[in-house]
Order: structure tokens, then C-alpha cells, then sequence
């Protein structure tokens, strides 16, 4: 990932972090599988079949949450940063 996409997606976080797009959490299990065409918690792109989808549970909600591999890290980092 370029440092330029891994900044843009850093902001992107912690702005849905803050209006509460997104959650904070420390998930107890993300499931992976072929994408299938869910849109990205973060980048708002399709998950594509050759992609991974990672996936899990907002523990606020029980909403599925869906992400490609880089945003999925960005978002887990920018979530311990906060712990």
C-alpha cells in the first residue's frame, strides 16, 4: 500500500470513527471469504470476487460489517490507537 492511499485511508477511518460510521472494537472474530460484491466500510468500493472480504459483526448493532484486507488493517490499527 502507497504511504499517499495508506494516508487517505487512515483519515477516512478516523472520520467514520468519529460520526460513528464506524465502530471502535477490538473484534473477537473477522470471517473471510470471496468477495461478493458488498461495499467496503471504509472505501465505499465493491468487494470483488477476486478479492478477500473480511467481515464482521458491529458489536453495537449486530450490523454486518464488510472490508477489503487494507482497510480492514487501517481500521484495526486506528481502533488500538484509541484503546
Amino acid at each position: 500500500m502507497s504511504r499517499l492511499r495508506d494516508a487517505a485511508l487512515r483519515l477516512r477511518v478516523r472520520e467514520r470513527i468519529e460520526d460513528g460510521r464506524l465502530p471502535v472494537m477490538a473484534p473477537r472474530r473477522i470471517n473471510g471469504s470471496h468477495g461478493s460484491g458488498h461495499i467496503c466500510g471504509v472505501c465505499d468500493q465493491p468487494i470483488t470476487s477476486d478479492q478477500v472480504d473480511y467481515e464482521l459483526a458491529d458489536y453495537r448493532d449486530g450490523k454486518r460489517l464488510c472490508f477489503h484486507q487494507d482497510c480492514c488493517m487501517v481500521w484495526e490499527i486506528e481502533c488500538a490507537r484509541r484503546a
